[in-house]
């Protein structure tokens, strides 16, 4: 995995490429720096932006050398400086431009192409006024046209341009898609890619995800990520059912969100798995206050990595994610588990604690129409026993939506719009049940709501001594609650499985 990266400091700057490896997606070892900026500690004159990597495994680009496949990573090149680069071409200040390096151990050590980088130096006619705003290039092999794609964004003019290649290097403007949906902000970090429909390998469509800073969820501030189900021919995108820009309040009811949550932005899926192995990883911050969050020395964190598919629901093609499946690894011999057949009105303390914890919770509203029955029903994360601090996970049965409260969850003075509750629509199954899994970690909840069509993921930093965790039923009665927890060890205890692979 590469991720942005400063190696100066703990806020934005000197922009490079840091790395990790992984053999199962939960276990991960720092390694050195893949891309440092160049110049850096000095006068920097490139910075390298988001981008992706792919294995040549046909050496189509003629990197590789004495039968070692190349890895290719295709990346923006942001140009501070007025410059003549090594290829002979000239950049202005402030340019975002196209380029590629290669790796010949597996990732491990890169090789800029100084001698024909950027590969793409402008932005396609009539768009070429938009260099300082061209990046994020998302790279993958198309099988049926035999051609390398590229999708990139054109950021603030809320459009996704795809490019093909024979090679890596030269590469030929295809297509346009956008805007389209959910136009707020600007539009970053794409990624398109195949996943069968409903399990059945031959009604295959194709995702288009991207980025919004700011725009994001419905009730949200800052950034966002979105998402199109259509279809692709190796040139062109076209999305399903979706809609002009127009009205901003028509747009987000229609507008896919990948998840609901302030938390979730930069997503990018890992290259070289099979079509039905497709692994999804997002950066779990938000652009409003990501400078501001109270951790030292070290500053982010990324999401679980998460599996997704497709699935119809309500005739709609519906994203899905679930954790990885390599998270059970993390089990301690902890668990609890307990039913209530009925569960009454109020607060209940649960023989159960911790700060990293898997819970799942199955509960229904057995008769709506009551005026006894609940009108919210949920779970309390780590709470002090005074409940002054407490981060509540529920359901509203009214509205139909999940929710995540964060505005008692510890520390949240950093910035104005953190503390906040968070929505997610989910519907309960046609027998009324709703189930939620909760992961929650020293500083932050992930929420994957029913069988994973919706997820909602915040940070939280609360003070050390709150473990408690508690449920709670509002306004009535709360039928067939089920509560089954585990407790989970740290990633970075030592307990690295032996089996290792780049991921």
């Amino acid at each position: 995995m590469y991720y942005q990266y400063n190696p100066g400091g703990i806020t934005w700057g000197a922009m490079s490429w840091g790395h990790a490896t992984s053999g199962d997606l939960i276990h991960w070892e720092h390694q050195p720096v893949a891309l440092l900026a160049r110049g850096y500690p000095g006068e920097i004159t490139e910075m390298f932006f988001s981008g992706s990597a792919i294995a040549d495994t046909q050496n189509m680009s003629g990197f590789g050398t004495n039968g070692k496949v190349p890895f290719v990573a295709m990346y923006t090149s942001y140009y501070p400086v007025n410059q003549t680069l090594p290829s002979g071409k000239t950049v202005q200040a402030g340019t975002q431009a196209q380029s590629v390096a290669y790796s010949l151990d597996e990732g491990m050590t890169w090789t800029t192409y100084d001698a024909g980088n950027p590969v793409i130096a402008l932005p396609p006619a009539p768009y070429e006024d938009q260099r300082q705003e061209y990046r994020d290039p998302f790279v993958f092999w198309h099988e049926s046209t035999q051609k390398w794609v590229a999708v990139l964004s054109l950021a603030k003019l809320h459009k996704v341009v795809v490019y093909n290649s024979e090679n890596l290097k030269d590469w030929t403007y295809a297509s346009e898609f956008g805007p389209m949906n959910a136009v707020g902000g600007v539009w970053e970090c794409p990624g398109l890619f195949p996943l069968p429909l409903d399990g059945d390998n031959n009604i295959i469509k194709w995702v288009l995800q991207l980025g919004l800073n700011p725009g994001g969820p419905p009730g949200t501030v800052g950034s966002g990520t979105q998402y199109f189900v259509g279809d692709f021919d190796g040139t062109k995108f076209v999305a399903d059912d979706t809609n002009n820009p127009g009205d901003n309040s028509t747009m987000v009811d229609e507008t896919n969100w990948m998840d609901w949550g302030p938390d979730f932005y930069a997503a990018a899926t890992f290259n070289g798995l099979s079509m039905t192995d497709r692994y999804i990883i997002a950066w779990m911050s938000n652009w409003q206050y990501a400078a501001s969050i109270p951790t030292s020395p070290w500053r982010s964190a990324m999401s679980v990595p998460r599996k997704i598919s497709l699935k119809t629901i309500n005739e709609k093609a519906t994203l899905m994610q679930q954790p990885a499946k390599g998270l059970a690894s993390l089990e301690t011999s902890g668990s609890y588990s307990k039913r209530w057949n009925r569960f009454p009105e109020g607060n209940k303390r649960l023989q159960l604690s911790g700060k990293t914890l898997d819970i799942t919770l199955t509960f229904s509203n057995s008769n709506p129409s009551s005026a006894l029955s609940a009108t919210q029903f949920g779970i309390i994360l780590r709470a002090t026993s005074d409940l002054t601090q407490q981060t509540r996970v529920g359901y509203d049965f009214g509205t139909r939506k999940l929710f995540v409260d964060r505005t008692k969850s510890g520390s949240t003075g950093f910035e104005d719009t953190f503390a906040d509750i968070y929505y997610a629509p989910l519907t309960a199954t046609s027998d009324g049940k709703v189930t939620m899994q909760i992961l929650v970690d020293w500083s932050s909840v992930e929420v994957f709501g029913g069988e994973g069509e919706v997820t909602l993921s915040t940070q939280i930093f609360p003070n050390d001594s709150g473990t408690d965790v508690l449920l709670f039923s509002t306004g009535g009665a709360t039928s067939g609650v089920t509560v089954k927890a585990k407790a989970l060890r740290s990633a970075y205890d030592g307990s690295v499985p032996h089996r290792h692979a780049q991921a």
